[in-house]
């Protein structure tokens, strides 16, 4: 799947857009973080709240982000244009209650 990804961005990139833009995907086991993905199950207020402590089981809709420059004397960020959408281990494993 990811190596899919990977070259489904790479055909995206040169492609279809310019280099400044490129596809957002997250591995699982990644920690959940609500300012550059979004949950599908919303479990639990975790995308309201941004909670780290939720893992992700797998992405199910990639994003799209954009490299910027934040001005003069500033270095290039991240802009997130379009979050991943992701599922959390919770909603596939349970909570173990």
């Amino acid at each position: 799947m990811i190596r899919t990804a990977q070259r489904l961005e790479s055909v995206f990139m040169v492609d279809v857009i310019s280099s400044d833009m490129f596809l957002l995907f997250e591995a699982p086991g990644t920690a959940f973080d609500g300012a550059r993905m979004a949950d599908e199950c919303k479990s639990r207020g975790a995308s309201k709240h941004g909670r780290r402590d939720y893992r992700i089981a797998g992405t199910i809709e990639v994003g799209v982000g954009s490299s910027v420059w934040g001005g003069p004397g500033e270095t290039r960020r991240t802009k997130i244009l379009l979050k991943p959408k992701v599922v959390l281990e919770t909603d596939v494993l349970g909570d173990g209650k």
